[in-house]
């Protein structure tokens, strides 16, 4: 080892972690989670700022895919801990119905957050 490589910084476990979890699900970066925070935008009609949004976006994604049984109450559990004031009973139905369309998306079809699309009240890759 050399001098110098002692003041190197080196990656902790859970950043490493932190990092790998987010490139899985967002494997375009930044034009996934925008494509995401629009949406979420969109089902709240605008009415949060952008990094609002997709702080709450990122969260709840990350919320989407590692918990073993990801439904409607536990969406709601989530957003209570943070953010439930800026929803109604049907926005928790439209987003939820969203994270679900990305997680099928993304698990079965290989796509991406920026790949999928609204069409109507529904969700298209």
């Amino acid at each position: 080892m050399r001098f110098f490589d002692l003041f190197k910084s080196k990656k902790k476990p859970l950043n490493e972690f932190v990092e790998s979890m987010t490139n899985s699900m967002f494997p375009k970066g930044k034009k996934d989670i925008q494509a995401g925070t629009n949406e979420l935008l969109y089902i709240l009609n605008n009415k949060i700022d952008y990094k609002t949004a997709e702080s709450i976006f990122v969260r709840s994604a990350a919320i989407s895919r590692i918990s073993k049984d990801f439904d409607k109450e536990r969406l709601r559990s989530h957003l209570s801990g943070y953010c439930i004031e800026h929803f109604d009973n049907s926005q928790i139905d439209k987003y939820y119905d969203y994270l679900t369309a990305l997680s099928v998306a993304m698990i079965f079809n290989n796509r991406t957050p920026s790949e999928v699309r609204r069409e109507g009240d529904m969700y298209m890759w």
